[in-house]
């Protein structure tokens, strides 16, 4: 039985192919109306129908002579040209045209099953924050992968455009998927201008003449802002990379506003910060010891300093109470 469709498939195809060749054209010769001694003619070889254009077709004219400059066409009545040079020895020769045929399958690629991999895909990411954003991560392999970067079971699509935000900052897993999964970690930063947040001042405000006083600037930018104040006063020394300034023995010459300027290169943010100085004397009352006042030690502890003017007011208000 299985003999038997195998030659059934055979002779089909031998007939097939006899079908064919019964169907294809016959090349002509064609010459010249009068060939002169001693002279050229042209000899061509034509196929006379158009209906094989399917096929890939070759003409040769066969002849004991030789021939020369033959010239061919191919594509609708295919031909080819040569010619001959002419003496009386070739009187009555035969000159015929073969038609060779070619016929070829439609092409078909070899594809093979390959697992992915990633062809560009950064490591690192910079997205500026309001800004339109992408990942870019490629891959090839086949079938052609399908690639996604994730993040807290956030999944977005590779060239899929969103705005970058930054909360968006962090390391990502960025996936390659056929019949097989590759992954690769992306870093992803999202820059953004300054936001001054505070001023932070110790000790708080007013600052008692001749304590020491900071201020810090607390700012929130990526890259991060570089530090600067205006106005710049003497006797100021800054930390911290301009983060903090720190004034010692304040004077009223101190006072005033400090600006804190930060800045990165997507903008430039300020804000200012009031300083006031208490430049109140305190003098004693009944009893001088009561006064802390040595210049030396207020230059090392300022605030056992502001601690003693004020016990010593209260202890005057107290006195001066009793004896009025």
């Amino acid at each position: 039985m299985e003999y038997s469709a195998v030659w059934t498939v055979i002779i089909f195809s031998i007939l097939r192919v006899c079908k064919v060749h019964a169907l294809l054209p016959i090349p002509l010769i064609i010459l010249e109306d009068k060939v002169e001694l001693n002279a050229e003619t042209k000899v061509s070889c034509v196929l006379p129908s158009s209906d094989c254009h399917c096929l890939e077709v070759e003409l040769k004219i066969v002849t004991k002579e030789k021939l020369k400059n033959c010239v061919s066409h191919k594509g609708n009545f295919s031909n080819v040209t040569c010619t001959l040079d002419v003496t009386k020895e070739m009187n009555g020769i035969e000159l015929s045209c073969e038609a060779h045929f070619k016929t070829k399958s439609k092409p078909y690629k070899l594809n093979i099953q390959t697992e992915p991999e990633f062809t560009d895909c950064s490591d690192k990411l910079v997205w500026l924050e309001g800004q339109e954003s992408s990942f870019n991560c490629q891959a090839k392999g086949h079938p052609l992968p399908t690639v996604t970067c994730e993040k807290n079971n956030t999944i977005y699509k590779v060239e899929e455009k969103f705005t970058a935000m930054r909360n968006m900052s962090g390391e990502y897993t960025c996936r390659a998927t056929n019949f097989d999964t590759i992954t690769k970690p992306v870093t992803v930063s999202v820059e953004y201008e300054p936001k001054i947040l505070s001023i932070v001042v110790q000790p708080s405000m007013p600052v008692l003449e001749g304590a020491n006083i900071t201020l810090t600037c607390e700012a929130d930018a990526v890259p991060t802002p570089t530090y600067s104040w205006h106005p710049q006063t003497p006797h100021v020394t800054f930390l911290n990379n301009n983060r903090t300034i720190q004034i010692k023995e304040v004077t009223s010459a101190h006072e005033g506003f400090y600006i804190c300027i930060a800045q990165n290169k997507y903008g430039i943010k300020t804000l200012q910060q009031k300083i006031v100085v208490d430049r109140e004397e305190i003098e004693s009352a009944t009893n001088p010891a009561l006064f802390v006042q040595d210049k030396n030690n207020n230059r090392g502890d300022t605030t056992d300093a502001a601690f003693s003017k004020i016990l010593a007011l209260l202890l005057s208000s107290s006195l001066l109470y009793y004896f009025c």
